[in-house]
């Protein structure tokens, strides 16, 4: 019998449990799933699994559902056509740094804060009429707490759409978004994506941006005075 080949998500969920010292089959019980459906979604030649299923995996092994997200599209392959054509193109980009307000972040609720991340244009061709987007539309932001998953509050940003610099291949970037926090204690994350003047992708198997911070009522008083208290 031929053992399945798992994708990076099924990998994840080995390791990750096996931290927790917990069994897939507890996993599966605790997440209120299947066997299966963990066996599904395992392996690498199965369909994408559903948002609310890698919510609930997410809350189980105690980690944000977009990090189960970025596995599942590690292993994500456009279709042949479309990747001859952006290999042809040679339009790649690399994430080099969150500049400013690293995943994890504490800000009080209500603040505002800048977001920088500074990518690079690894291709061959120049970023010419270019913007990030923001994709929040296509995902649901979660809260982790009290050992229950809600839709929590989202982090909003002041301006949705951000013009890219010109960048030429080998140059880096650094692109700036305001955001403003939720008015409750929560987790919440922003996720943005490249786009064109048209507003196609430029890179659709790309993971992506994303700001990701932890709301609290208060900071430390070693933070006081930190441009992420409200006004």
């Amino acid at each position: 019998m031929q053992i399945p080949t798992l994708n990076a998500l099924g990998k994840y969920l080995q390791l990750r449990s096996r931290a927790l010292e917990l069994s897939l089959a507890e996993v599966a019980r605790r997440a209120g799933l299947s066997r299966q459906t963990i066996g599904s979604i395992s392996r690498a030649d199965n369909r994408l699994p559903a948002l609310d299923t890698l919510v609930r995996l997410a809350e189980v092994l105690r980690v944000h559902p977009l990090r189960l997200i970025h596995l599942v599209f590690e292993d994500f392959k456009l279709p042949h056509p479309a990747q001859r054509h952006f290999r042809e193109r040679g339009d790649l980009s690399v994430f080099v740094a969150d500049v400013t307000i690293p995943d994890g972040t504490e800000v009080t609720a209500g603040a505002t804060f800048t977001k920088v991340w500074e990518m690079q244009n690894v291709g061959t061709v120049p970023w010419t009429q270019r913007f990030l987007k923001c994709m929040d539309d296509e995902i649901v932001t979660t809260s982790l707490s009290g050992g229950q998953v809600r839709i929590s509050s989202r982090l909003a940003p002041v301006v949705g759409l951000i013009p890219v610099p010109e960048t030429a291949p080998g140059e880096t970037v650094r692109i700036s978004v305001d955001f403003l926090a939720p008015q409750l204690p929560c987790s919440c994350v922003s996720y943005w994506k490249s786009v064109f003047a048209d507003g196609s992708l430029c890179f659709p198997d790309s993971a992506g941006l994303t700001c990701q911070v932890k709301v609290v009522s208060m900071l430390p008083a070693s933070l006081s005075g930190s441009p992420l208290l409200p006004p």
